[in-house]
């Protein structure tokens, strides 16, 4: 019974941050940038990302479940051997050339994934410590640039275009 609880916990956790991230990503950033500029609809996007973020970390951290499984991520780049399938043998061989690299490829999925790999532990669900505030607040940054560059050049192309 506990695992099915486990396991409905991390379906509704993986489904619930894809409704949040969806909208995000792709309905209210191009939306913000594109009416707001891309300096100011980036600052207003960011500043949200903040907020939400945090959210869903407490919320991960308060259910104590790996919906992201970022744990999972932890385990395979300590993993002396060489992981079945190319998908995980290349995060495998991107994630043990260190913290650094590791951070600025997850700052492409977003900066809760890259706060979470790199906080110290795994399975501890501990909150934050100074640490993973600068972590959280680097790749924040790191993240939203990436959106504001990427969705920027797009939407000034389709201006250009149309």
């Amino acid at each position: 019974m506990k695992m099915l609880k486990h396991g409905v916990t991390l379906g509704v956790g993986l489904i619930l941050k894809r409704a949040v991230d969806w909208p995000f990503d792709y309905i209210m950033y191009p939306a913000a940038l594109l009416y707001l500029g891309n300096m100011a609809g980036g600052v207003f996007m960011t500043l949200l990302s903040i907020i939400v973020n945090i959210l869903i970390i407490r919320a991960y951290d308060w259910v104590e479940v790996d919906w992201f499984l970022i744990e999972r991520l932890k385990d395979l780049k300590e993993k002396p051997s060489k992981p079945e399938g190319v998908y995980k043998r290349f995060l495998s061989y991107i994630l043990k050339k260190g913290d650094v690299v590791a951070f600025f490829v997850l700052c492409m999925d977003d900066p809760i994934t890259t706060t979470l790999y790199l906080r110290k532990g795994a399975f501890h669900f501990n909150g934050f410590g100074r640490r993973d505030w600068w972590i959280f607040t680097a790749a924040t940054i790191v993240s939203n640039l990436y959106w504001i560059i990427g969705l920027g050049t797009i939407i000034e192309i389709a201006k250009t275009l149309f």
